[in-house]
């Protein structure tokens, strides 16, 4: 099932998500390198979660400084 994915391709994109998340738990990128694709795809959907629910606090307080 996971044979088609890129597992550098998604290192990259997991490091793109981690640079940009505060609170990503992770200290060193090279420890991506021993997961496995499910965990790498259940990290990257945790990243992405975390980017939107980031996205959507950002949206709040710009509509609360919108109505000062």
């Amino acid at each position: 099932m996971h044979e088609n994915i890129d597992k550098k391709v998604l290192i990259e994109e997991i490091e793109g998500l981690v640079e940009s998340d505060p609170n990503a738990p992770i200290s060193s990128f090279s420890m991506l390198d021993f997961l496995e694709i499910p965990e790498l795809l259940s990290m990257k959907e945790s990243l992405l979660k975390s980017k939107a629910n980031r996205s959507q606090e950002n949206e709040k307080w710009f509509d609360e400084l919108c109505k000062k």
